[in-house]
């Protein structure tokens, strides 16, 4: 369910104001309205914070040196290596090793980047100077001390003849097709052609170049590596950085909070069932506090509260990013029991729920004993894992083998309905998967139907519940068999007669009276004929969707097939027996790999749009995240 909240609003001195801040984040039950920070310890914390992000970021990517990259390189290493600043740390120990990491780190970021510009430029400049071969400016600079002072110039070889008379030059060596040429500059030399371009002498020679070029990879090495030593750190850095955090969120609540005259405020909601105890806060520390409903306009938090089998499926709603919102359905626990169906009937193969089951009980077994509990993503493959299993014995599919291979058990405690010996079993997995689509969209409208019994909209949600029941048999009729399945009358009286209720009353509106209402809402419909009329479509395409579910298990089992087909003649050679078992290895978990994918893509699709859709629901929502310590340095 979607926990009841209420808009808070609370007034504090405003000397008092951080005081009150740390006892309200202490009691941590407070979702606040959003508040821009401002001024410089605001900032100052959130400069402090993106520090230490961006020195997580490249402690995570820098990788350490390879063997023989340099001495430096691996001196930084070794030093580095020696200190493992979050080993045996903790609390505010490990906090300020982090820091001290951080400040480390920007250092070495600095050196990084000092020498990698140094290095591009020199790589630039060698890039420049390398056709003119090895040569010492310090020569040039000589010479021209002794009045000899000499520039260079190179351009086409056919341009030679264009120099002025009586320029005193020497030609030096060059490429084919160019000339180059030493001047003495006299202090007034003539004119050269324009496509003659000066040659600017480097500061230091291709030798000295090269050398420092080497220095500089040499510098950024140790750099590297000494960022890469820092890797033992990442958990102090966390802690810095989570630590930081609250400090900021601390610092932005404080200083966006309204003021008038001495007096300090905020606003945020609260869950109802917490009201109580925020209250005996408010009286405690003399605080000013009005509660009430939200208003209409606004929109709470939602706070989804389940029971433990039920809150298994959160971790797919947070892998999705999803919140309902505060004033739609919680449908955690309709999602569960029909995301078990759609699982187990994509999955398709007991072998395969096998697998599963088998590593979630060792995971299981392994966060028993580490954290002594048992997380909600285990517990959620757990009970995927054995819904697979059962749907694999119900239809006697295992690894893909043909029902007269398995052990005579398995074929018996199968249910022939559904079972793979049954010639029909396609056709009866089709009708089931209907039928699974039918219900989930009749619950969705029954669901409606209570929301609106205060108003005559209920009846076009009754209209819609017609059309369903009544397009099943339609879909049956059209999809399956139309001599198994033949179409009753009154199925087409429903659909007519739910078309009927839904076209006159989906947008009535009892404020306006009985006869206005029914007016308008045919009105409305009237304007939006089409969008009304492919209500009728949709309906028809949404049961036949479910198909997917067949579609999907059946390509499974037909990639089972093949694996076993290919691997099978190769195990009655002792040469071949390794590569049979390398491929039915390889192509059965290749295929469980998109069975989990199929999942994401179908099996999630099947909740999240068809029966959110017949439910209305946007998933428009936002967590409810109260404020309050998250850190482990805040909560000590």
């Amino acid at each position: 369910m979607i926990a009841p909240m209420l808009k808070a609003h609370l007034v504090v001195l405003e000397r008092e104001k951080a005081e009150a801040l740390a006892e309200l984040k202490r009691l941590g039950v407070v979702h606040l309205e959003p508040l821009a920070g401002k001024g410089a310890d605001f900032e100052g914390a959130a400069r402090r914070l993106a520090e230490v992000e961006r020195s997580i970021g490249l402690v995570s990517s820098i990788k350490p040196p390879k063997e023989g990259k340099g001495a430096a390189a691996k001196g930084a290493v070794a030093k580095g290596a020696a200190k493992d600043p979050a080993k045996a740390l903790s609390g505010a120990a490990l906090r300020e090793a982090g820091l001290e990491a951080s400040r480390r780190c920007a250092a070495l970021s600095e050196e990084l980047k000092a020498a990698q510009d140094e290095g591009f430029a020199i790589v630039r400049e060698l890039e420049r100077v390398a056709d003119w071969g090895d040569f010492e400016p310090a020569l040039v600079a000589e010479l021209s001390t002794a009045g000899l002072p000499l520039r260079f110039f190179e351009g086409p070889a056919a341009r030679l003849g264009a120099l002025p008379e009586g320029l005193e030059f020497v030609r030096l060596a060059a490429p084919r097709g160019r000339a180059r040429v030493a001047v003495l500059d006299r202090g007034q030399p003539a004119a050269l052609p324009s496509d003659f371009i000066e040659f600017a002498l480097p500061a230091e020679g291709p030798t000295a170049l090269r050398a420092a070029r080497d220095r500089a990879a040499e510098r950024r090495l140790a750099a590297d590596a000494g960022l890469a030593a820092l890797a033992p750190s990442l958990p102090a850095l966390e802690a810095a950085r989570d630590w930081l955090a609250e400090i900021l969120l601390f610092e932005q609540v404080k200083s966006g909070m309204g003021q008038d005259e001495g007096l300090s405020y905020l606003s945020g909601f609260v869950p109802a069932k917490d009201l109580p105890a925020l209250k005996a806060a408010a009286q405690a520390h003399a605080w000013g506090l009005v509660a009430d409903e939200p208003s209409g306009e606004e929109l709470p938090p939602s706070k989804v509260e389940n029971g433990p089998l039920v809150r298994v499926i959160a971790p797919v709603f947070d892998f999705l990013g999803t919140v309902p919102n505060y004033r739609e359905y919680d449908i955690s626990g309709l999602f569960l029991f029909f995301f078990c169906f759609f699982f187990a009937m994509i999955f398709g193969d007991g072998g395969y729920g096998s697998l599963l089951l088998l590593g979630g009980v060792f995971a299981a077994l392994k966060a028993k004993k580490a954290k002594g509990f048992i997380p909600d993503p285990i517990r959620l493959l757990l009970i995927l894992a054995g819904s697979t299993v059962a749907w694999g014995v119900m239809t006697a599919s295992w690894f893909g083998l043909p029902p007269d291979r398995l052990p005579a058990v398995l074929r018996s405690i199968a249910v022939y309905w559904l079972s793979n010996e049954n010639p029909a079993s396609g056709d009866n997995v089709k009708m089931l998967c209907f039928l699974i689509g039918t219900v989930q969209l009749v619950v969705a409208h029954l669901k409606n139907i209570k929301r609106d019994l205060g108003s005559l909209k209920f009846l076009a949600q009754i209209g819609q519940l017609a059309m369903v029941a009544g397009m099943l048999f339609l879909v049956l009729n059209l999809v399956i068999s139309a001599d198994r399945f033949p179409l009753p009358t009154w199925a087409l009286y429903l659909v007519a007669g739910g078309f009927g209720l839904n076209f006159i009353f989906a947008s009535y509106d009892g404020s306006r009276g009985f006869l206005r209402g029914v007016v308008g809402g045919i009105v409305s419909s009237l304007a939006n004929i089409v969008s009304v009329f492919l209500g009728v479509v949709n309906v028809f395409a949404d049961i036949v969707s479910y198909i997917r579910l067949w579609a999907v298990g059946l390509a499974g089992i037909a990639i089972s097939q093949t694996v076993n087909n290919m691997a099978g003649p190769m195990f009655g050679s002792f040469v071949m027996f390794a590569v049979g078992v390398l491929l039915l290895v390889f192509g059965h978990g290749l295929n469980i790999m998109m069975s989990v994918l199929s999942v994401i893509v179908h099996g999630v699709r099947l909740n999240m749009l068809e029966f959110s859709g017949h439910l209305g629901m946007e998933w428009s929502g936002y967590k409810y995240e109260p404020f309050r310590a998250t850190a482990p340095e805040e909560r000590e």
